[in-house]
């Protein structure tokens, strides 16, 4: 089998790879503070020579990395108490079944048991790493201030524990808009911020790039594809060949 078929192929499952990205970006261009995932790609050279041989480099595309596009989303102005936007690149503490995570998504609400949450039920947490919790009878008088602090009525029931990190990018991500600390990123490291009350941050994506790198992608599979194929009647008509000198 020719190795130029091995080349497209890897080129092909590179770009499915991508395809799946650019579709998730797309399908998160209204999420609240979604991330974008951008593809890097990378050349592999491997000697493909024998012992004794002549000796051949071929280059095969891989995958470098799926990485997280740490630009600030838009900020849309939604007037609702308990909607808030970070100005910097901190995210906040929530307390998930696999632990402590972080996020951006600044859209809370307050359950039945007056806890507050992020939309998906996850509990935020305070400086002290507890649930936030609102007095009951009273959730619809809850706000964010300007610092991150929870106020029922103007008095400040709990504080945000807001956090950085010494490198962002190596956040891991989990789901659409929660990240785990990773060694290469650092601990979680508490800091103070000064929000965007009332407004929340949107998707970085953008949908007409997004369209434009399906569509671009989409062909370049296509285009990979056929040289597979043609590859493949290659290797077929020298078969048939052969046994026809046989």
């Amino acid at each position: 089998m020719s190795n130029g078929i091995w080349i497209a192929a890897s080129g092909a499952r590179s770009h499915m790879t991508a395809m799946d990205a650019t579709a998730n970006n797309v399908a998160n261009a209204t999420s609240t503070a979604f991330r974008a995932e951008q593809t890097l790609f990378q050349e592999h050279l491997i000697d493909a020579g024998r012992a004794g041989a002549s000796r051949d480099v071929m280059r095969y595309s891989g995958v470098a990395e799926v990485a997280t596009d740490i630009t600030a989303g838009p900020i849309r102005v939604t007037n609702r108490k308990l909607d808030f936007a970070i100005r910097d690149q901190a995210f906040f503490a929530v307390m998930t079944p696999n632990g402590e995570r972080y996020t951006r998504a600044g859209n809370l609400h307050v359950n039945a048991n007056g806890a507050v949450t992020l939309q998906d039920g996850t509990a935020v947490l305070n400086t002290a790493r507890r649930p936030i919790m609102v007095p009951h009878g009273n959730p619809g008088a809850a706000a964010v201030n300007g610092e991150g602090a929870i106020e029922v009525d103007g008095e400040p029931v709990g504080q945000l524990r807001f956090v950085r990190f010494n490198d962002v990018r190596a956040l891991e991500r989990e789901g659409h808009f929660l990240f785990r600390a990773t060694p290469a990123s650092g601990p979680a490291q508490p800091v103070a911020v000064q929000l965007e009350t009332e407004a929340l941050e949107m998707s970085n994506v953008s949908v007409v790039k997004g369209m434009t790198d399906m569509v671009t992608t989409t062909r370049t599979f296509d285009a990979l594809e056929q040289i597979i194929d043609a590859f493949r009647q290659v290797d077929q008509r020298a078969a048939n060949d052969l046994m026809r000198k046989r």
